[in-house]
């Protein structure tokens, strides 16, 4: 069926435009006239309990977050630093060489849980970059589930690639990897994978964009997958130092690289008293690593040695392989397969970690605790069989784990204790104590002062040099992880200008947020100003002013205002907190001021239409779109130009166009309108951080004039900016009128517009649906998938495709009456088409709509 011609040209038109940079002038024009058409035809109308505790955390968790990012995170991987000198501005060398993966893990697991509570577009980024950067460290060998502990481009900054010499045994330099040459570091070990698997399983959950998903559910399923397979190894072994020599053993849960051998072949290194394994060219997750010795002659006497901590670690890396691939289309061969592995090893698994016990004596290898604490969490959390969870929580996690460390004031154990504790367990005492601990972090930097708490803890008589009892948070000598470094030392003579990664107090922060343990919230009130009067709406929703000029919103996520004036007056500007009127993120409560003033009868007035309605950009890249001002008044307007509301973190300019549409003059010039006359101008945003779809009102201004009133899809601009740069769609909406409005042919009639969109950014999914801007209308849409000629392809409410750059997606909306009348409001009424990756707008546009 064929319901309309689609615009083709116009689509090629828009998108040589932007590419160019210039604009058809009749297809503006065309949009500038029918502006003023509207115009003339309608008028517009349209824990703790202490607030400052609460804020002062947040902006902890916001200062350590940034500083980690300019200065700990080379390559995309966290580590300490050592600076020049005291002033922490130049960083001299790395430090923490072998751990980037468990701390990066940890980072995002971190930002997960802050995307899970706060929605925040930087949280959104910073998911999707590491998980990329996780993914490189995951695939660089080239090894089906070896992971990499650290992993540079070959041309990067003297002290990045000194982490990297040459000299190391564990570094693989100059391996061909996305078009580039790349070091890393590998001789992983089982620690490093924890972090991992907690952040790719949090952030599993919290990102909706498929692309990313799909980089998690292929390297966790390749690891889970690798760990699953049964193969008969010639390996190397060295008994005890002494016995050299070559056997072929069955080995499980085991990931190889030929990368640490100089022949390739695995070396098992055991010594028998007491017992230990550990593989070079191989990692093992044996539970009962025995069970492999006993294969080799001469070691079948051995007794069984069981590690509870790789039992644990076993079945939460193949809990996480199941959460990733459960209903996945293509999966389900692979995900039956892990499923049936799980159900085959479980109660081993389970009855090995029951046996789980602090073997650590004053203080040593106090890191063990961690790489149980971190893969227990995933399992309970997890675990979906009832009565299996019960046990979990009873028997390992608390009577097991929990009881040995529940006095060492380490607050990641006991928040992920009380979030997963049983359900007779009261940990009300345990979740007070510890944010009690919480709040004694440092600020940035986390620097590694001179510790000498002698005065202040007395000494364990079996331990010298350690506490007898746990040492408060802020008494412990500078770590970057302090939930895995022992709590009793008294002394350390620091290191001077080093610095460590607080990823340590952003995990238990947003740990502690996303489970209720810590409240969060800003209370945003706007207020009016001026003569002339208004309405002041929020996004998300909470504020209507009028009514309601205050809502109380959390901590870390982002509030955009919107002011759009009543018949009579125009909306000026914002005043208040430097943040209004686009809050990012709210950090305490904010007061944002809108002023309106009242329009002089017969004075000069301009109006002002934005094309593109909608742009998606990498951060650092430039945003462009074309507007038109219009002076509706009898006087010339003078001095017109364009501005940027405050609180948006991007640079802008603008620069007159001319009949062609061809920049003219000089950029960030204004500009005189004559009366009756349209000026056409283009302006230019360049993003600083991550925008998840904000809807900008430009200041169009002269000097003689109020500025043009703001009308959402009019002369509003949405921008979306992420490390990555996403599909950017030039969308272009046609109605049969061609006029820019659909028209029912009666009250319960249906009425269509059509759609070019083109993608002028990266290859992605996109997903097409229909609105109307939440103004209510009694009116159903549907959106229709067409080809070039207008024949349907599929329709729905919804409809999801993958769009290549340079390639044109063509829709149709469908528009139905249900009988009730929709007033001729074109700046008010009007229906959106929005384009969308993972979420985010990345393309949109829109027309009016009346009834009879």
């Amino acid at each position: 069926m064929t319901i309309v011609a689609a615009p083709c040209a116009a689509a090629e038109r828009v998108k040589k435009m932007f590419t160019m940079k210039t604009l058809p002038t009749s297809f503006f024009l065309g949009f500038a006239a029918l502006l003023i058409w509207t115009m003339s035809s309608a008028a517009f109308s349209g824990g703790f309990n202490s607030g400052s505790d609460l804020e002062d955390l947040h902006r902890r968790a916001v200062e350590h977050d940034a500083w980690m990012r300019e200065h700990l995170m080379p390559a995309g991987g966290v580590m300490s630093a050592q600076f020049t000198d005291d002033t922490y501005s130049q960083v001299r060398s790395y430090g923490g060489r072998r751990d980037p993966a468990i701390w990066t893990g940890a980072y995002l697991a971190a930002q997960a849980l802050r995307l899970q509570v706060t929605g925040a577009a930087d949280a959104v980024d910073q998911v999707a970059e590491t998980v990329r950067v996780l993914h490189r460290w995951w695939r660089i060998s080239g090894d089906a589930g070896y992971l990499a502990r650290f992993a540079a481009p070959a041309d990067s900054s003297e002290a990045i690639l000194a982490t990297l010499p040459a000299e190391d045994p564990e570094v693989i330099r100059d391996v061909p990897y996305e078009d580039a040459l790349w070091h890393w570091r590998g001789r992983v070990s089982r620690d490093q994978y924890q972090g991992v698997l907690l952040g790719m399983s949090l952030a599993y959950e919290a990102t909706s964009d498929p692309g990313i998903r799909q980089l998690i559910r292929e390297d966790v399923a390749t690891f889970a997958e690798q760990l699953m397979r049964r193969e008969r190894k010639r390996v190397k072994v060295i008994i005890n130092g002494a016995s050299n020599f070559s056997t072929t053993i069955e080995l499980q849960h085991t990931v190889y690289t030929d990368d640490e051998t100089p022949d390739g072949i695995p070396i098992l290194n055991i010594r028998t008293s007491p017992f230990e394994a550990e593989g070079s060219g191989m990692l093992g997750f044996w539970p009962n690593p025995t069970e492999i010795a006993r294969q080799i002659p001469g070691l079948g006497w051995l007794p069984d040695v069981l590690l509870p901590s790789q039992a644990i670690q076993l079945a939460a890396t193949f809990r996480v392989a199941l959460q990733v691939t459960a209903g996945v289309p293509g999966y389900e061969a692979r995900h039956a397969a892990l499923l049936a592995h799980y159900d085959e090893q479980v109660e081993n698994w389970l009855a090995i970690a029951t046996g789980w016990e602090n073997t650590n004596r004053c203080g040593a290898s106090y890191h063990g605790l961690n790489i149980a604490f971190m893969p227990m969490y995933t399992w309970v959390r997890l675990e979906d069989d009832p009565v299996r969870r019960e046990r979990l929580q009873r028997d390992v996690l608390r009577d097991a784990l929990w009881s040995a460390v529940e006095d060492h004031k380490n607050v990641f154990f006991s928040f992920i204790y009380a979030t997963q504790a049983a359900p007779e367990d009261s940990v009300e005492a345990v979740i007070a104590e510890h944010l009690a601990q919480l709040r004694l972090f440092p600020n940035p930097p986390q620097t590694a002062e001179p510790l000498d708490v002698r005065w202040k803890y007395p000494e364990d008589p079996e331990c010298p040099g350690l506490s007898a009892v746990a040492t408060d948070v802020d008494d412990r000598a500078g770590a970057t992880f302090i939930w895995e470094r022992q709590p009793w030392r008294l002394v350390d003579p620091g290191a001077p200008d080093m610095a460590f990664a607080g990823v340590d107090y952003l995990l238990a922060y947003w740990l502690g947020r996303q489970a209720g343990f810590i409240g969060g919230s800003g209370r945003v009130t706007v207020s009016q100003a001026g003569t002339g009067r208004g309405t002041l709406t929020s996004t998300p929703s909470g504020i209507d002013c009028g009514a309601i000029c205050d809502a109380d919103f959390d901590l870390g996520s982002e509030v955009s205002l919107a002011a759009v004036a009543a018949p009579g007056s125009v909306f000026t500007g914002w005043s208040g907190d430097a943040s209004c009127p686009y809050i990012h993120s709210l950090n305490g409560d904010t007061r944002c001021v809108a002023t309106f003033e009242t329009l002089p009868v017969g004075a000069t007035t301009i109006h002002a239409a934005v094309l593109p309605y909608a742009r998606a950009v990498g951060i650092g890249e430039t945003a462009t779109a074309f507007a038109s001002v219009i002076n509706s008044g009898d006087s010339i307007a003078s001095g017109c130009s364009i501005a940027l509301p405050g609180g948006i973190p991007a640079s802008f300019g603008f620069q007159a166009t001319n009949a062609l549409n061809i920049a003219t003059g000089t950029p960030d010039t204004p500009m005189d309108i004559a009366p009756g006359a349209t000026q056409g101008f283009v302006f230019a945003l360049t993003p600083h951080g991550a925008l998840r779809a904000i809807e900008i009102a430009p200041v169009f201004d002269c000097t003689n004039t109020a500025p043009a009133p703001s009308h959402t899809g009019l002369n509003t601009f949405i921008l979306s900016a992420a490390s990555t740069a996403p599909p950017d769609l030039l969308a272009v909406g046609v109605t049969p009128s061609g006029d820019g409005v659909v028209r029912l042919p009666s009250r319960d009639g249906t009425g269509f517009f059509a759609v070019a969109a083109v993608n002028i950014g990266s290859g992605g999914t996109v997903t097409a649906s229909a609105d109307d801007g939440g103004r209510g209308l009694p009116l159903s849409l549907r959106v229709c998938e067409t080809d070039a000629q207008g024949e349907w392809i599929a329709c729905g409410n919804s409809l999801t495709r993958s769009l290549a750059r340079d390639e044109t997606a063509y829709y149709t909306v469908l528009v139905s009456g249900s009988g009730q009348r929709v007033a001729f409001d074109p700046a008010t009424n009007r229906l959106f088409l929005r384009l969308q990756t993972a979420g985010v707008t990345v393309g949109a546009t829109n027309v009016a709509v009346t009834t009879p």
